[in-house]
C-alpha cells in the first residue's frame, strides 16, 4: 500500500551541479517506500553522492549495473562487495542528495531515482532508459499507468 507515480523523464534536462541529461528514471512517492534490487550481483557503489545522495549500485554478474539514489535510509548495512539477489530488500526511497553536505534533504520531491547501464559490444557503458522495463513490468502485476 504504498502510493507512487512515474512517467518517462528520460533524457530530461537537469542543472544542479551543471547542465546535463536525465540518465535514469525517477518513481515518485513516500518517505518509507521500499526500495528493491531487480537484478543480482554485487555491490559496487555505496553511500553519500552530492547528486544522488544516500545511494546504492549494483554490478549484475553480466556487467550490468543497476543505481538507486536518493534513499532515505539503507535496509541493512551493505558493505562494498557483498552479493546481493533480486528482490533484496536495499533500503527506503528519500529524497536525499543535491548537496555535498552528507544527509541533506528536502531539495526535491521524494522519489528513487534508478538507472541502468550496460556495456556495449566494445564494452563502452551506456544509459538505458528504465522506464518502458518498469512500465511492462507493473502491467503485468496487474497495475496501470499512473
Amino acid at each position: 500500500g504504498f502510493e507512487y507515480r512515474y512517467y518517462d523523464d528520460f533524457g530530461v534536462s537537469r542543472t544542479y551541479g551543471f547542465e546535463r541529461e536525465h540518465l535514469g528514471h525517477d518513481m515518485m512517492g513516500q518517505i518509507g517506500t521500499p526500495v528493491i534490487a531487480v537484478e543480482s550481483g554485487y555491490v559496487e557503489a555505496l553511500g553519500w553522492n552530492q547528486y544522488g545522495g544516500w545511494r546504492i549500485g549494483i554490478r549484475s554478474p553480466s556487467g550490468g549495473y543497476f543505481y538507486y539514489a536518493h534513499l532515505a535510509e539503507y535496509a541493512k548495512d551493505f558493505q562494498i562487495g557483498e552479493t546481493v539477489s533480486a528482490g533484496t530488500f536495499l533500503g527506503f526511497m528519500g529524497d536525499t542528495g543535491y548537496s555535498d553536505v552528507e544527509g541533506t534533504t528536502g531539495n526535491f520531491a521524494v522519489h528513487l531515482h534508478m538507472g541502468i547501464y550496460l556495456n556495449d559490444k566494445d564494452g563502452t557503458e551506456f544509459s538505458v532508459n528504465s522506464y518502458p522495463m518498469l512500465s511492462y513490468l507493473w502491467e503485468r502485476q496487474g497495475g496501470a499507468l499512473r
